[in-house]
């Protein structure tokens, strides 16, 4: 249940920059994000997603006028330059092998003030103690990305970066975790994370998953990016 929530939470985040506007929902899914961008009030909504039967069945349950769903690579949309105003991508860059060719083509089907949001796992809570490198617990997961390295990543495609996290963590246990994840065999860290989640189970709300601003300093389990200004050298 918990995992909707934190869904849902990030579909009305990103809900409040689409009045109005030509939005590419990006890895849309089932396509409950795309119902939710077209009942705020998206101009147009392209959504895209690899796989042909959540296509289908987003398709199925999205009657409005104003979205269309299509199979696509989101490192090549096909979708013109220079083309919307809003790039969402929610949980989607973690399992982009081409993740630095992913953001050129946002940057390319972006308007110049144009906005990218974007969200991944933070590893440092996911995957506690290990690097870049490392193969994350997730099996669908390429990589996962610390916010640092989130940020620079993301810093190197736009002029202007805001950062937002949620389901924010209590930095002695976090740290606690990290030490052990470098020690603990089979993702032990990752486990004991895991088992500290059992809780919500019982009781869960999307409001205790609200998507908030990252004050210095602060540690959530979800990195949340609002990037505006996509840099010149598009592809």
């Amino acid at each position: 249940m918990w995992v909707k929530h934190e869904h849902f939470a990030r579909y009305d985040f990103a809900a409040q920059f689409v009045k109005d506007k030509i939005v590419v929902d990006c890895a849309c899914g089932s396509g409950a994000g795309t119902a939710r961008f077209a009942a705020a009030g998206a101009k147009e909504i392209f959504a895209l997603d690899a796989s042909s039967k959540s296509i289908e069945e987003a398709a199925k349950k999205n009657v409005n006028k104003q979205v269309r769903f299509t199979v696509g690579d989101a490192t090549a949309t096909k979708l013109p330059a220079a083309f919307a105003d809003v790039f969402i991508s929610l949980e989607t860059i973690e399992h982009i092998d081409a993740d630095k060719v992913f953001l050129a083509e946002v940057q390319r089907v972006l308007k110049p003030d144009g906005i990218f949001i974007c969200s991944t796992p933070n590893r440092e809570i996911v995957n506690p103690g290990r690097g870049l490198a490392a193969k994350p617990w997730n099996q669908f997961h390429v990589r996962e990305y610390s916010t640092r390295e989130f940020a620079e990543l993301l810093g190197a495609h736009f002029k202007q970066l805001e950062l937002f996290g949620q389901n924010p963590q209590f930095k002695p246990l976090a740290a606690m975790l990290g030490a052990l994840g470098k020690v603990l065999p089979a993702h032990g860290a990752v486990r004991m994370n895991q088992c500290l989640k059992l809780p919500r189970l019982i009781y869960d709300t999307q409001a205790r998953h609200r998507v908030l601003p990252a004050a210095d300093g602060a540690l959530f389990e979800y990195s949340v990016a609002l990037c505006r200004g996509p840099r010149a050298g598009r592809a």
